[in-house]
C-alpha cells in the first residue's frame, strides 16, 4: 500500500511540475508591453507607449527605427497570422497542416499570387532606391529579429515548426491576398453562362447583366463546361483560413455639414470574420511624420489612416478585372488549343506540393495566352472531354506599384500629395474617401480598369479561340471615377455602382445599392453632424428593401391558406406585418423574414438547377444583387416549376414559401415566438485557424455572441441562407472608424476582438464585448492622455 502511495505521490508531483512549467512557458510567450529590450539594428532608442487596449504609440527619432519597431511589435502580436497569409497565398499549407489542404494549395498555385508578388518585388523593389524600400527592409528586419530572438506564440509549438525569415516578396504577397476579394467572376460568370445556354435569355432578364442579347460567346452548339470546378473552387475559397474582403461602407462630410466646423469621416470595412482580427492598429511618430492607422499583417504601411491633418477610408471598388475564356482544345493533341487561326501548345508548369507526413503531390498547370486552365485544377480536362476554361486576371498581367501608392498615401501632406498616389493603385479596386483640415473632401475610385471590346459582356464566359474577345489594355487613371469637393458636401460609397465616366459604367460586381441608399437617406435627414450622430448611422440595422419584400410577399400570398395551418402561423404573419425591417437581437420579424426569403429563393431556382448548382445560385451575386427585381416581376419564368405539368405562379411560390418558412421555425424552436428572437439564430464566433478543431476551439475561438445586423444593412453582419433556421455570421465590420478633424482631432475606433493574435495576451479579445455592443474606443494622439503605466523602451 505504501508503494502505491509513493507512486501516486510521485505522479502527482510530476503533474504539478509539468503544469507549473507549462504555465511559466506560456507566460513567456506573452507579448512584452513594459520594460526595456534590445533590438539589434536600431540606430537610436525608441519609446513605445501602449494604450489600455494594446495599441502601440511608437515614438522614434527616424523612419528606419520607427518601421523596424513596427515590424517587431506586429510580429510579437500577429506572427502566426502573417505566416498563414504567406502559406495560403503561396500554396504551402499542406506542408504544415497535411493532405486536407492539397486542393487549397492547388487552387492558390493556379491563381499565381506569388508569381505576381515575385515579379513586382523584382521590378519595383530590388531595382529601386525609393524610400519605401528602406522602410520596408527596416520593417522586415524587425519582424525577423522577433523570429530569431522573441518567444514564438503557442501555435508554432503545437504545429512544431519555426517560420522562415520574411522577405520583400512576402509583403507583396500579403497585399495580393486581398485581391482574392475580386474573384466573383470565378463563381458568377459560369453560372450566368450555364443559365443562358441551358434555360435561355429570358431567365437572365431579371438580373442586371447588361445587353445579354448583344453578347457573342462561343458557338451555341459547342459543349459548355460543367460547374463542378466552380463548386470546388468556391468550396476551397470559402474555407480559406485567412479572411477575404466582402464589402464596406465609407463616407465623408465637409466642414459645412459638421457641428465642429471641420471635416467628418467614417469607415467600416466588411471582411470575413476570423481570429485574430484582420487589422492591427498602430500610431507612429518621428520628426516630420505622424500617423495612426490600420495595418494588414506583413505590410509596413497603413491601408486606412488618420493624423492631425487628414484622414482617409477605404471600401472595395468591385470593378471586373477577371474574365473566363472557353478554349478550343485540339481533339488530336490535348496539349494544344486554337489561337486565332492556328493550334498552339499550352505552357505547362509542374508544381510540387510538400505534404506533412505524406509523399509530395505533383500536378500540372496548363496555361494559354489568357492564363491557367481552372477546370483542370482538380481533374484532367482531356479525360473528361470538357472544354478547357482559362482565367484571365489583371493580377497576372502586371507588376504591381502598390507599395509606392501606400508609401505616398502614408506620407502625404495635402490633397495634392494624396491624389498623386492614386494612379499607382493597381491590384485592388479601392473607393478611397479623403478629408483634410483645409476643408477638402474627395473620392477616388482607384485601380487598373480593363478596356474590353464593345461587343464583350464580361459577365459570361468568353470566346477564347477567335481572338475577338481579348482585353485591349487599361484605362488611364484620369478615366477612373473621382469627385473632389462636391456642392452637396457629402460623399459615400458602399460597393455600389460608381460614378459614370463619359457616360460609361465600368463592368463590375456592384451591390444593389441598398446600404448606399440608406446612408444617403439618413445623412439627408439633417444638415449638421457630430461623431455621436455618426455612431448611430454606422450601427443602423434597418433594411427598407426587406420591408418592401415582406409586403410584396404578404400582398401576393394566399394568407388564408397559410393561417389555416394553426395559430402560430397567424402570429408569425402578424409579426411580419408589423416588422419595420430592423434586425436587433430581440427582433422576431427578422428571423421569420430570413427563413421565408430562403424558401422563396429555393422554390424559385430549385427546379431549374441541379443540387450543387442550386445552392451556388442561391448565394450568388446574380440573386443577391437582383432579388428585388426578381421578386417584383410577376411574369418571370423562374416562378414556373419546369418539373410539373401545370404553370406555377408567383403567388403560389410565395404561399408555399411562407408556410415552409414558418414550419421550419416551429420545428426548430416550437410555437413560442419569444424563442424565435434574431439573436438566438444570428450569432458570431471569431474562428482561429487552429480553433476549427476540437478541443482547440474552446481555447482559440472568441464567442459566440448574439449579434444584431443583417445581410443588407449598414451594420452588415452577413450570413448564408439555409433551411435550418440558424444563420451563423460569416462577415461584417473588421473595424469601425470615426474621425472629426476638429482642432482636438477626435477619433473613435474599434476592431472585433483585439490587437493580439497571441491567446495568452490580455489583448486577445478585450475589444470583443465593446464591438458586439456597438461601442468604440477613443484613439488619443497626445501621449499625455494615454495611460503611461505601460512603456516599452527599445534600445539599439
Amino acid at each position: 500500500m505504501k508503494v502505491f502511495k509513493k507512486i501516486f505521490l510521485a505522479i502527482f508531483i510530476l503533474i504539478v511540475i509539468i503544469l507549473i512549467a507549462g504555465y511559466f512557458w506560456l507566460r513567456s510567450t506573452n507579448p512584452i508591453y513594459t520594460g526595456e529590450i534590445k533590438l539589434s539594428g536600431l540606430d537610436q532608442k525608441v519609446e513605445v507607449v501602449f494604450d489600455d487596449f494594446g495599441v502601440p504609440h511608437i515614438y522614434a527619432n527616424n523612419a528606419h527605427d520607427a518601421y523596424m519597431t513596427l515590424g517587431y511589435l506586429q510580429a510579437q502580436e500577429r506572427l502566426f497570422q502573417m505566416e498563414m497569409i504567406r502559406r495560403v497565398t503561396s500554396g504551402r499549407l499542406s506542408e504544415l497542416l497535411g493532405e486536407s489542404m492539397v486542393d487549397t494549395d492547388k487552387t492558390m498555385l493556379t491563381l499565381s499570387i506569388t508569381d505576381m508578388a515575385q515579379r513586382s518585388a523584382d521590378k519595383f523593389f530590388e531595382n529601386t532606391d525609393q524610400p519605401y524600400k528602406k522602410e520596408t527592409l527596416a520593417y522586415l528586419k524587425g519582424v525577423n529579429n522577433f523570429i530569431d530572438n522573441g518567444n514564438l506564440p503557442i501555435e508554432f509549438a503545437l504545429l512544431d515548426f519555426k517560420p522562415e525569415h520574411f522577405k520583400p516578396v512576402d509583403v507583396y504577397t500579403a497585399i495580393g491576398y486581398m485581391a482574392l476579394s475580386f474573384t466573383s467572376a470565378l463563381y458568377q460568370d459560369p453560372l450566368a453562362t450555364q443559365i443562358l445556354q441551358n434555360l435561355g435569355e429570358e431567365y437572365l432578364l431579371d438580373f442586371n447583366l447588361d445587353s445579354i442579347s448583344h453578347s457573342k460567346h462561343y458557338e451555341s452548339t459547342d459543349e459548355i463546361s460543367s460547374l463542378s470546378y466552380v463548386n470546388k473552387i468556391t468550396e476551397v475559397l470559402d474555407k480559406l483560413i485567412i479572411p477575404v474582403w466582402h464589402g464596406s461602407n465609407n463616407w465623408v462630410l465637409s466642414s459645412n455639414r459638421s457641428k465642429s466646423g471641420k471635416v467628418l469621416l467614417a469607415n467600416d470595412t466588411h471582411i470575413k470574420y476570423s481570429q485574430p482580427a484582420v487589422w492591427y492598429e498602430a500610431y507612429m511618430e518621428y520628426p516630420g511624420f505622424e500617423l495612426g492607422g490600420y495595418y494588414l499583417a506583413s505590410v509596413p504601411y497603413a491601408a486606412i489612416g488618420h493624423n492631425k491633418s487628414f484622414a482617409w477610408g477605404v471600401t472595395i471598388f468591385p470593378f471586373d478585372n477577371m474574365d473566363l475564356y472557353q478554349e478550343k482544345q485540339n481533339p488530336d493533341n490535348s496539349n494544344q488549343v486554337w489561337v486565332n487561326d492556328h493550334w498552339e501548345d499550352y505552357v505547362i508548369k509542374t508544381k510540387t506540393i510538400p505534404v506533412k507526413d505524406k509523399p509530395s503531390v505533383e500536378f500540372e498547370i496548363k496555361e494559354t495566352r489568357h492564363g491557367p486552365v481552372i477546370n483542370g485544377v482538380y481533374n484532367n480536362v482531356a479525360k473528361n472531354d470538357e472544354p478547357p476554361v482559362t482565367l484571365w486576371w489583371a493580377l497576372n498581367d502586371m507588376e504591381s506599384t502598390i507599395m509606392e501608392a501606400l508609401y505616398l498615401i502614408n506620407n502625404s501632406n495635402n490633397i495634392n500629395d494624396f491624389e498623386s498616389a492614386m494612379k499607382y493603385i493597381d491590384l485592388i479596386g479601392m473607393n478611397i474617401v479623403y478629408g483634410d483640415v483645409d476643408g477638402n473632401i474627395a473620392l477616388w475610385s482607384a485601380g487598373k480598369i480593363p478596356i474590353r471590346p464593345k461587343h464583350v459582356n464580361s459577365k459570361f464566359i468568353l470566346d477564347g479561340a477567335s481572338g475577338n474577345d481579348e482585353i485591349l489594355g487599361y484605362y488611364p487613371f484620369t478615366k477612373n471615377p473621382q469627385i473632389i469637393n462636391p456642392e452637396s458636401g457629402f460623399i459615400t460609397t458602399a460597393n455600389d455602382e460608381p460614378l459614370r465616366v463619359d457616360g460609361v459604367l465600368y463592368p463590375g460586381y456592384y451591390t444593389s445599392g441598398i446600404r448606399a441608399r440608406r446612408i444617403k437617406k439618413l445623412m439627408s435627414s439633417k444638415e449638421k453632424w457630430s461623431l455621436d450622430d455618426l455612431k448611430a448611422v454606422q450601427l443602423d440595422n434597418t433594411s427598407e428593401r426587406d420591408t418592401i419584400l415582406v409586403n410584396l410577399i404578404l400582398d401576393n400570398a394566399n394568407l388564408e391558406a397559410v393561417m389555416k395551418k394553426g395559430p402560430t402561423y397567424q402570429l408569425a404573419i402578424d409579426q411580419l406585418r408589423s416588422w419595420d425591417g430592423a434586425s436587433d437581437i430581440d427582433n422576431v420579424g427578422t428571423t421569420i423574414f430570413n427563413n421565408i426569403i430562403y424558401f422563396v429563393i429555393y422554390n424559385i431556382v430549385g427546379d431549374e438547377m441541379i443540387e450543387d448548382d442550386k445552392y451556388r445560385l442561391i448565394e450568388s451575386f446574380l440573386v443577391r444583387a437582383n432579388l428585388s427585381s426578381l421578386l417584383a416581376n410577376d411574369n418571370s419564368p423562374w416562378f414556373d416549376n419546369i418539373d410539373s405539368d401545370k404553370i406555377e405562379t408567383r403567388s403560389m411560390i410565395f404561399t408555399k414559401s411562407l408556410e415552409e418558412g414558418i414550419t421550419s421555425l416551429i420545428n426548430q424552436f416550437g410555437d413560442d415566438l419569444s424563442k424565435w428572437k434574431w439573436g438566438k439564430v444570428h450569432t458570431l464566433t471569431h474562428v482561429h485557424a487552429i480553433g476549427r478543431s476540437q478541443p482547440f476551439d474552446m481555447i482559440f475561438n472568441v464567442g459566440p455572441f448574439a449579434k444584431s445586423g443583417s445581410n443588407d444593412v449598414i451594420d452588415k453582419e452577413g450570413f448564408r441562407y439555409n433551411s435550418s433556421g440558424v444563420f451563423p455570421i460569416v462577415d461584417g465590420p473588421a473595424m469601425r472608424l470615426l474621425v472629426d478633424l476638429s482642432d482636438s482631432v477626435d477619433v473613435l475606433s474599434i476592431i472585433p476582438t483585439g490587437q493580439s493574435g497571441n491567446v495568452i495576451s490580455p489583448h486577445y479579445s478585450d475589444q470583443s464585448y465593446l464591438f458586439n455592443n456597438g461601442d468604440y474606443r477613443v484613439f488619443n494622439y497626445s501621449k499625455d492622455k494615454i495611460n503611461n503605466s505601460r512603456v516599452l523602451l527599445i534600445h539599439p
